[in-house]
């Protein structure tokens, strides 16, 4: 029976193989009708192997392609069907989507327009055009785009769901929160609206019905993506976490430190989360060494629009040439964001100033107070600045402010341009201690987010004068990280920089290098 059984189904496969190029194609769309989709890609390779122009495989087989990710492929035999029919709105629609998908947003909004063109009321076309103009980061055109759908039908569903991401994207929470419970008042189980909701919930720091959200989602449709990353993200946010790492430094002044450290973080509720770390710092130059070892535990307090954190803690320094000694540390801060595109700071720290081993045997301490604020002009447009001042305990006082721009492109791409002043009323005993410091400095960074893998590249070039009679030199930095995530809240991350300004070492050294290693476990 069993060797009956493979020869029918030999002769069978023949005979499927054997079929002329129409038979063939009816195979693969009644198996494509009934969601048999590896049965359809078979049927088509065979028809594009006696036909490769056929528009309707390279079509369905173009759409394969892109749910497997193999977006290149795809929009080559999209192209291929394409120029074949080139009236199919149905293809454009399908190598327009693809065009988003893969990043290409300009030639994508371009085929959208080309197939509105023909068609003003393509619906599809409409809301595909929108999704992608937002993917690119043109919120207020994907905004405008979506308002318009809405204007001729207030029941498109899709249209709310984009305005109401957009708004989420822009951090405007609220109106995104109305418009997604509009959405699900007309259909409760519209997972998209439900996934939405959860993320603008969790975004608020609302995680108990974020959680909810996503356990409703997935009841509704357990292979949801958005619903699964939902549930991942919630958990990993509401998850304790115990980091760990090590990093290094050393400048041309020959400071060379070695620092481990260890924290831990628990949530109480919504509102209030715990943490505390332990670290220690062995410091070392041409004459001598130290250590330092400290811990601190605080508190964060998250209430709608306003966080609270307060920290304190103490730290034991033993240099090699001078006695011991145990100071305390206390830090305070504050953020409100009044509005979506506005936030406000202010933060207060105590400690020991103990960054190199000459400063750990010098016994001293300062005192910081700092504000800031940041605004977003406009969509991936943002300034910020901020100004303080720190009191040594030898009679020694610093000012400082700084300010930035910063313009993001595709959401990788980043450049912009910052500015830093200081300067100390005298020159002090053992650290970096000028009249008046400037900082002037370009940007460059490009960041890249994958399933499991992310990283970040930025680079900058500018001038800093030292002193206020001295003359401008040039100034660099370069920095890298890359990460690995696994389960529920682990990551690994590898980081290194280095840069020639001399605000970036204690001492002034004209020459600043760290790398590193951190490693987070959710438990």
């Amino acid at each position: 029976m069993a060797m009956s059984g493979r020869l029918l189904a030999g002769v069978a496969l023949a005979a499927v193989t054997a079929m002329p190029a129409a038979a063939q194609r009816q195979a693969g769309d009644d198996a494509w009708s009934a969601g048999r989709y590896e049965e359809a890609r078979r049927a088509y390779d065979r028809v594009l192997a006696e036909d490769p122009q056929d528009a309707r495989a390279n079509l369905r087989l173009g759409i394969l392609l892109s749910w497997d990710g193999r977006l290149d492929s795809s929009l080559v035999l999209l192209t291929r069907a394409r120029s074949a029919e080139p009236d199919d709105a149905d293809i454009g629609l399908a190598k327009a989507r693809v065009l988003g998908w893969h990043s290409r947003f300009e030639e994508a909004v371009a085929l959208y327009d080309s197939l509105l063109a023909g068609q003003p009321a393509l619906r599809e076309a409409a809301i595909g055009r929108a999704r992608t103009l937002s993917w690119g980061g043109r919120l207020d055109e994907a905004e405008r785009g979506y308002a318009d759908i809405l204007a001729r039908d207030s029941t498109a569903a899709e249209a709310r769901l984009g305005l109401a991401q957009v708004s989420a994207w822009r951090g405007a929470l609220a109106d995104a929160e109305r418009q997604y419970r509009r959405v699900l008042a007309a259909d409760a189980l519209n997972v998209d609206a439900l996934v939405g909701l959860g993320y603008v919930y969790q975004w608020q720091g609302r995680n108990s019905p974020a959680a909810r959200l996503a356990r409703e989602a997935l009841a509704a449709d357990s292979a949801n993506p958005g619903a699964r990353t939902l549930d991942l993200v919630v958990r990993r946010a509401t998850r304790s976490t115990v980091e760990t790492g090590g990093n290094w430094s050393n400048d041309s002044d020959r400071n060379t430190n070695f620092w481990q450290t260890v924290n831990g973080s628990g949530r109480v509720s919504d509102a209030v989360r715990v943490f505390g770390s332990a670290a220690a710092l062995e410091a070392a130059d041409p004459i001598r060494d130290a250590t330092r070892i400290g811990g601190e535990a605080g508190l964060t307090v998250t209430m709608g629009n306003v966080q609270l954190t307060g920290a304190g803690g103490a730290r034991r320094l033993t240099p090699d040439t001078a006695a011991s000694r145990t100071a305390g540390t206390y830090r305070a801060r504050g953020s409100w964001r009044p509005v979506p595109r506005l936030g406000l700071n202010a933060g207060y720290a105590r400690y020991p100033f103990d960054e190199t081993a000459l400063l750990i045997e010098r016994d001293l301490d300062l005192e910081s107070l700092e504000g800031g604020a940041d605004v977003r002009l406009a969509d991936g447009l943002s300034v910020y600045g901020s100004a303080g001042g720190t009191w040594l305990s030898d009679g020694n006082y610093r000012s400082n402010a700084s300010a930035g721009v910063v313009r993001t492109f595709r959401r990788r791409f980043s450049i912009g341009a910052s500015g830093r002043t200081l300067g100390y009323d005298r020159r002090g005993v053992g650290y970096f201690s000028p009249d008046r410091f400037r900082l002037l400095e370009g940007v460059v960074g490009y960041s890249l987010e994958g399933e499991r893998w992310d990283g970040h590249v930025s680079a900058g070039l500018g001038a800093q004068q030292i002193g206020q009679d001295g003359v401008a030199q040039s100034e660099w930095h370069v920095e890298a990280r890359v990460g690995r995530r696994w389960g529920a809240g682990n990551r690994i991350e590898g980081f290194g920089g280095v840069t020639n300004s001399a605000l970036s070492s204690t001492s002034g050294a004209f020459r600043y290098r760290t790398a590193g290693v951190a490693l987070k476990l959710g438990l």
